[in-house]
Formats: C-alpha cells, structure tokens, sequence
C-alpha cells in the first residue's frame, strides 16, 4: 500500500536508507508467514518512532490491500510534529496515522489491555543505553500484539543487537528471523555504528509462557 509523504526528507541520505530498508525488511521477513487472510485492518504500533522516516516502508510492506493504521510515540516534540506533518492522511483515506508526544513507558501502560496490533515496530532501539527502560517498552510492545503479531526492531550496532535479542528471548519472544543488512550505511560518529545494521523478527510468547524479569 502506497503512501505519499507530503513533505520530502530534509537529510539527502533519508531517500536511499529507506530504499535499504525496505529490501532489508521484505528479506527479513521471506518465508515468515502473513497475517491470516480476511481481515479489514492491519494496525501497526511504532515506538520510539522519532520523524518515522519509516512510515511510508511500514505502510508498503505490511499494508497490503488492508485498511492500516499506523500508531506512532516518541518523547521528542520536534520528531512528532515532523511525522504529524509528513504523513498526515486525508478521512477518506485506507491508511490512517497518528503520532503521540508521550514517553513510551507512559504511553503503552496507559493504552487498553484490549487494543491489539499485527506489528510493533522499534527502530534503531537503544536497549544498552538504559536496559531497565528499554525491557518495560519490550514488554509492552509484546503485550499488545495480537496472537499473530510480529515484533520487529532495527539496530546500530552488534553488541546492542545482541543485547537486546537476549532481552526479547528472556521475555518470552520466539525469534524467527535475525538479518545482517550488508547494505547498511556507515556512519561516521562511532566505529561499526550503520544504519539499520541488523533487523530482528519475533513472535510474541506463546500463552502460558513464563516470562523472565
């Protein structure tokens, strides 16, 4: 499913790292079954999002002919109004979004126990800056996936990949796919830091599962 941003990207690297992402993404998720067929809707839950450069890669992969909604929280005010204002869509339109200034802690435990997503997005997570954060935002993320929903998260760096699969796989996530992007821009500001280095896609835990703290 298309979706037109309505303002370019201001970075002239943003264009090409999406075009990456994108192709990293669909070879991430080659063989791991879609959502079952007959629903309306697919929603998608995008944490930490920033600008949500992603949008428009998320819409196209996992939009398909379903109407989607796509669900977007970051604490940074000046990230939020630039997705708010890139990918605002019109009321008749198949996909809707909607970007939250809210601390993503706050932000999942005030959401209903009720509300589901067929994916939780996190890119370019940051679980070794601050674990014992990054681990409730894993837990919620889980949470509010339907029985089918996918995690998926990016990363920078090995090490904090590795990391922060551990996590996941403490929580209870089945991981089913773990792709290196050789594609992956470097940066300069840190050694062996590229965009979207690694990707990973988990199942969320399967009911009755014991969750490691």
């Amino acid at each position: 499913m298309a979706l037109t941003p309505n303002a370019p990207f201001q970075l002239e690297d943003l264009s090409e790292d999406m075009n990456i992402l994108s192709k990293a993404l669909r070879e991430s998720l080659h063989g791991i079954p879609d959502a079952p067929a007959g629903r309306s809707e697919r929603r998608i839950l995008n944490l930490a999002c920033g600008r949500a450069d992603e949008t428009g890669v998320l819409a196209d992969i996992f939009g398909g002919e379903h109407r989607l909604e796509i669900v977007g929280a970051d604490i940074r005010d000046a990230e939020i109004e630039e997705a708010r204002l890139r990918w605002k869509t019109p009321t008749h339109s198949d996909v809707h979004t909607r970007f939250h200034v809210e601390d993503g802690k706050r932000f999942l435990d005030a959401m209903s126990s009720n509300e589901r997503f067929d994916l939780t997005f996190m890119r370019h997570q940051n679980f070794w800056n601050n674990p014992k954060l990054w681990a409730r935002m894993f837990e919620g993320g889980l949470r509010q996936l339907g029985e089918d929903g996918l995690f998926v998260i990016t990363s920078y760096f090995d090490v904090e990949h590795e990391l922060a699969c551990r996590k996941l796989a403490a929580l209870g996530a089945v991981k089913v796919a773990d792709h290196r992007n050789l594609d992956s821009r470097a940066l300069a500001d840190a050694p062996g830091k590229s965009v979207d280095r690694h990707i990973a896609v988990f199942r969320k835990p399967l009911s009755g599962t014991s969750v490691q703290p």
